[in-house]
């Protein structure tokens, strides 16, 4: 059995582009009676393959990816695909799970997504396996209320390679065949379209403006510099709500372990910082003061844990001041709310008095009466 230790399995991560790790390898020695198997290895990969999954599963990436990667005659409309369950293809490769189908809607026009990070030798027997499949199944749907004779699909298959080495395997059935002039028009001409992520720069991946070509640049990165660089410019160019919520999902699972918990911290900051773009000064107060209380709160559970109080006092007495503790933030919180809050409301009746607005807006815009306004007027004439 083949192993490496964690610690070259993480060199290995930060120097994608003059280490290989090959099946082909001579074996690891252990290091420190700690071994952590290919299969250990596998496991982190598969985490890459659910993130490919899970971003090709919603339909709008799926066709930003079809009509940004692939040379198509017509762009292809949300509208047009459907989703199609792979149950019946991973049949024969139970511990696959990232393959993904989508069918033209009126059309039998398949597109079938595999997800590669290493090199697999039996790549076109397996894209005929899957091509095979396909067909099977949509000819038992053409002949399930009609008795004429069936019309076979087009299978579109597509190999993403997030790989670090080239990729040298060829593409066609006529290339791995036996070659021979006499026989050559009888060669298999089945094909499936690689789209590797060496062959495109940042530049090009970034221009593209979305969350699969996001994945991209990741996977292309080589070491923790060219991860942190990149993610920065990634941060910038994800917009939606739910490209966020991925994107956070993916510095928690997959940057976190190469940058460290530190920088995959500020990255997950800066998303967070984009969200409050836009909002008023009001809402902005509150979303700070939120922050400053939830930091205080973290550091005062750091130094309980370091007097070990949680390990030291008995439930008893541990859960008493607990509930003490909670009462005592809690009439905190509710007591600093209550003081920014009437700061913040005084602070901005104060600007809308200085730019002349009525007495009627004023309690409009900010929710209060006539008789709440006369007295924070009062106060503002005392200051």
């Amino acid at each position: 059995m083949k192993y490496i230790t964690y610690q070259q399995y993480k060199k290995y991560l930060k120097n994608k582009n003059i280490m290989s790790l090959k099946e082909e390898e001579v074996v690891y020695h252990i290091a420190e009676d700690k071994v952590y198997c290919e299969n250990i290895v596998k496991e982190i990969d598969k985490k890459h393959d659910k993130m490919f999954r899970k971003i090709l599963s919603r339909k709008n990436e799926m066709v930003n990816f079809l009509n940004g990667f692939l040379d198509l005659e017509e762009k292809i409309e949300e509208t047009q695909i459907i989703p199609c369950p792979t149950d019946f293809i991973t049949k024969f490769y139970q511990s696959r799970q990232s393959d993904i189908l989508y069918r033209l809607k009126d059309k039998p026009v398949y597109y079938l997504i595999e997800h590669q990070s290493t090199m697999d030798q039996e790549m076109l027997l397996r894209i005929w396996d899957y091509v095979g499949e396909i067909i099977k199944k949509e000819t038992i749907k053409q002949n399930t209320n009609s008795k004429k004779d069936s019309i076979y699909p087009i299978v579109i298959p597509i190999v993403i390679y997030t790989g670090f080495q080239k990729w040298n395997l060829p593409t066609n059935f006529a290339e791995k065949q036996y070659e021979s002039k006499k026989y050559k028009k009888h060669a298999i001409n089945l094909a499936y379209n690689l789209i590797a992520v060496q062959d495109y720069t940042y530049e090009q991946l970034l221009k593209k403006h979305t969350l699969f070509s996001s994945i991209m640049i990741i996977e292309k990165c080589k070491n923790e510099e060219e991860t942190n660089t990149q993610m920065n410019e990634i941060i910038k160019m994800i917009q939606e709500p739910k490209d966020k919520e991925v994107l956070s999902e993916i510095i928690v699972n997959i940057i976190k372990p190469i940058v460290g918990e530190e920088k995959a911290e500020i990255m997950l900051e800066k998303i967070n910082e984009k969200e409050v773009q836009g909002m008023s000064p009001f809402t902005k107060f509150l979303l700070d003061y939120k922050y400053e209380v939830l930091e205080e709160s973290e550091k005062a559970k750091k130094e309980c844990e370091k007097l070990g109080m949680e390990r030291g006092i008995k439930k008893g007495i541990e859960k008493g001041i607990q509930k003490g503790i909670q009462k005592g933030i809690q009439k905190g919180i509710e007591k600093g709310m209550k003081q920014g809050i009437k700061k913040a409301i005084k602070e901005t009746v104060k600007n809308m008095i200085q730019f002349g607005e009525s007495d009627e807006k004023i309690m409009k815009y900010i929710g209060i009466n006539k008789e709440e306004l006369e007295s924070i007027k009062g106060m503002l004439m005392l200051s």
